[in-house]
Order: C-alpha cells, then sequence, then structure tokens
C-alpha cells in the first residue's frame, strides 16, 4: 500500500512500505533516464548550480571521462573516488542479481551470508559518492530481504530504539537496527527525493554513528539546500568543516549558498579558501573563479576622481585582480572542455561574468574603446546594485530567495513576492511561521518603524 509518512528513524518491520513515496520518485526517474549520456548534445548545465542537489541521483559528468578515455588524463581525488565508489557499487549489484527476491525466512536464511555482505558494499559506495550508486527496484527488494535479517538474527553491532506509534492509544515500539539499516534508508529517500523526511533520518544518524557525522552532515545540507532552507544548509556545511577542514569542496558549497543569498564576503572568503586548495581540473573550479571575478569586480571602489589618488589606487588593483580571476575562470573552462569535452554550463554566476566582462563602452566618437576600465565600472556599479541585502533579496529567517506559497502555484501564475515586514521595510520573509520566529528570536530588538 503506497503512504506518505515520513520514514522512521531506523527500519522496522515495513520500513520499506514507510518510504514508498520516495520509490515512486526512483521508478519514475528510472524511466526519465534510461539510455541518457551527457554529451555536447545535452540541453542542460554541466557547471554547479546553488541548486543542483535537487537531483542528486543519475549519471555523473564523470562519466564523459570514461567514454571520452580522458580518465587517465586527471588525478583529480573526487575523480578516483566517484569511480572507486562506481566500481563497488558494479560489482554488488552483479551479486545482487544472483540472490532471488523475497523475503521468505527461508530464503533469508540460505542467502543471509550474500545479503549482509552486498548491503555492506552498497552503503560503502553510497558513502563514498553518492551519484555513483543508482537506487532501482531491486536495491529496494533487498531492502526487505536486509530488514528481514536484521529482525530475525539480531547480528552483532546492532542497536534498539523506541519508536512512537501515530495511531491513538496505540503502544510504543522497540526496533533493531544496524548502522547499514539506517544508512539504506537514507539512501532510499535521498534517491527519492523525499528531502523532508530524510533529514529527520540524518538527525538520527548524525546523533546516532560519530564516525558517519560529517557525511551525514554534508547530506542533510544537500537535503536542505534542495528545500531551500540556506540558512540550516550554511551551518552543516560549516560543521563539516569544523570537523574536517581539508574537505575542499565544502568551501565551494558555501560559496556557491552565499552568492545565492547575496552574502558577498562569505562567498568570496570560501571561494578563496576552495581555488587555494582545489585540484587544477576540480570541476567546479571554473565556477570558482567566475564567482571570484564578480564578487571582487562589485567590490571595486567608485569614484575615483584623480588618476594617482589611493583611492584610484585601489580601484585599479581590485580591477585587475577581478580581470585575473576572470582569465583564470577561462583557462579552467578550457581544461574543463578538454577533459569532458563539453563547456560548463552557462548558469547564473557565469552568465554574469560573462557580460560584466566582455563589455566595452563606446567612446564620443561611437567606436568601442580599447580600454576596459570604464565599462567594468559601469558593470562594478550594476552589480552593487544587485547584491541586495540578503533581509530584501531573502528570508531574514531561513534565507529562502522566495514564498513558499509558490511551491503550490501554477507556473503560469506570477510568483508570489516575500513577505516584508510591514514596520520597518527592511527585512522580507519567505512565509508567517518564519516571520514569526525572527521576530522573536531577533527582529523586535532591532525593528525601527519608517
Amino acid at each position: 500500500m503506497m503512504t506518505d509518512t515520513p520514514a522512521p528513524l531506523a527500519p522496522t518491520d515495513g520500513a520499506v512500505a514507510d518510504v514508498t513515496a520516495a520509490t515512486e520518485q526512483i521508478s519514475l526517474k528510472d524511466d526519465q533516464t534510461e539510455g541518457h549520456v551527457h554529451d555536447e548534445n545535452c540541453q542542460h548545465d554541466h557547471g554547479e548550480e546553488p541548486a543542483a542537489a535537487a537531483e542528486p541521483q543519475g549519471r555523473n559528468d564523470y562519466d564523459l571521462l570514461e567514454i571520452r578515455g580522458t580518465k587517465e588524463k586527471t588525478t583529480d581525488p573526487l575523480v578516483k573516488a566517484y569511480f572507486e565508489a562506481k566500481e563497488l557499487y558494479q560489482g554488488a549489484m552483479e551479486r545482487l542479481n544472483q540472490i532471488p527476491e523475497g523475503a521468505d525466512a527461508e530464503l533469508i536464511e540460505k542467502h543471509k551470508d550474500d545479503i549482509v555482505s552486498v548491503t555492506g558494499d552498497l552503503m560503502r559506495a553510497f558513502l563514498m559518492d553518492e551519484k555513483a550508486c543508482v537506487m532501482n527496484q531491486r536495491i529496494l527488494k533487498l531492502a526487505e530481504q536486509y530488514e528481514a535479517y536484521v529482525q530475525k538474527y539480531n547480528p552483532e553491532n546492532t542497536s534498539t530504539t523506541t519508536v512512537e506509534n501515530e495511531e491513538e492509544g496505540a503502544e510504543q515500539s522497540n526496533t533493531i537496527y544496524t548502522k547499514d539499516s539506517v544508512v539504506f534508508v537514507i539512501w532510499i529517500l535521498f534517491g527519492g527525493q523525499q528531502f523532508s523526511h530524510c533529514v529527520q533520518t540524518l538527525g538520527f544518524a548524525i546523533s546516532e554513528f560519530e564516525s558517519l557525522r560529517p557525511r551525514m552532515l554534508e547530506l542533510r545540507a544537500s537535503c536542505h539546500m534542495a528545500l531551500r532552507n540556506y540558512k540550516a544548509c550554511t551551518e552543516d556545511l560549516e560543521e563539516v568543516l569544523n570537523i574536517k577542514p581539508d574537505l575542499t569542496e565544502i568551501h565551494s558549497m558555501l560559496g556557491n549558498v552565499y552568492y545565492a543569498t547575496h552574502q558577498a564576503q562569505d562567498a568570496i572568503s570560501h571561494f578563496r579558501d576552495f581555488v587555494e586548495a582545489a585540484h587544477p581540473d576540480s570541476r567546479t573550479l571554473p565556477n570558482a573563479y567566475y564567482a571570484l571575478a564578480t564578487l571582487t569586480l562589485q567590490s571595486a571602489p567608485s569614484g575615483a576622481s584623480k588618476k594617482k589618488s589611493n583611492q584610484a589606487l585601489k580601484q585599479a588593483a581590485v580591477l585587475k585582480e577581478a580581470q585575473e580571476f576572470y582569465a583564470k575562470a577561462q583557462a579552467a573552462d578550457v581544461r574543463f572542455k578538454e577533459l569532458y569535452g563539453v563547456p560548463t554550463g552557462l548558469n547564473e554566476i557565469k552568465r554574469t561574468a560573462v557580460m560584466a566582462f566582455q563589455a566595452r563602452s563606446a567612446g564620443r566618437n561611437g567606436i568601442l574603446s580599447t580600454d576596459s576600465t570604464p565599462a567594468l565600472l559601469e558593470a562594478s556599479a550594476a552589480l552593487k546594485k544587485s547584491f541586495k541585502s540578503p533581509g530584501i533579496s531573502s528570508c531574514a529567517n531561513c534565507s529562502r530567495p522566495d514564498n513558499v506559497a509558490n511551491d503550490d502555484r501554477a507556473p503560469e501564475l506570477k510568483p508570489k513576492p516575500l513577505i516584508k515586514c510591514a514596520k520597518c521595510n527592511k527585512v522580507a520573509y519567505c512565509s508567517k511561521p518564519c516571520q514569526i520566529n525572527h521576530w522573536n528570536s531577533a527582529h523586535k530588538n532591532t525593528c525601527n518603524k519608517k
């Protein structure tokens, strides 16, 4: 029977039935992505967008390296991790296909060792790189088999938790779970884009399994990003860096979120940290350089009237640095195309940078000037206006950039705007609950009438 109830904190009898909303999405995506290979005819972006986590499953652009025979031409550790996860996943799937379907006691008894082994390898592959592991119906059947095994044999390293029954008058029940069974639920929910339910289960895993904490925080941040809860997303990613400062790609993710929410200084800080430590073949390096070019340009001082004044010298230095970042972005783009055979996608960050740095001003005679400075200063002024206060361009409580009512709004209708504070008109919110929460926690102490 299909349900839309949240998944339990740990698998119980019928745990897969509790995530059937996710299985519907998995089945649909299986049909939509079958046979698709990223190539030069793709109509979607190959760059990194702030909301990329909204579709966490499917083929990865790294597969292009294998298709084109360029996999051995890069030493990018993320490429290596992806293909190691993919090899582990594929090997486990070959063994899984040798296990008959079904969860009756006799079948579980006969194949229990294989069920445990395959489950363990699939969970390890998912934790290494979720993009290398495509959820499908056979894996969902394995979840039922592994659950039956855990409940019957109560293997080593299991734990027990109390599960609340939502039915009135029903008693609490205990459930047995393992680390793999919890990760399995997370994978099913994440693959089925049931992000709200996934956040709940990830919270349990974060508190329960210390060794998984950084990875679980990263996955929960992806869920928050998909739900447009950017504040919670950044909190989780910052916590990941506190635990494992060497996870360079987290800086890129944070830079994108801060850029999307118009928090320029935080975005600059994380993008700088990223480009300093990133592998030169990183897929996200062009995006980071384009962002730094734009962010640096918009920070250029204005109003420098004298050529050799301190203001003019500072302005020239900032423009020069911005141009250097743009040149590095273009070089990284060239390297990306050498490896992947396609250009990076024209996302909002790249589009803004290209428009700013390729513009030229016309002189009085109508001929385009060879001096890029006037055009760059014009672009800088325009960017300053576009980087509004985050309180106006996004929810002051959760950083969501639009009204929650738009989730269920027909696409042909004009989107509903953010809800501005009626007293000061300086902050805005995505919903009434966010407005109330922010008022009680902070805004009532700083709000001034017009």
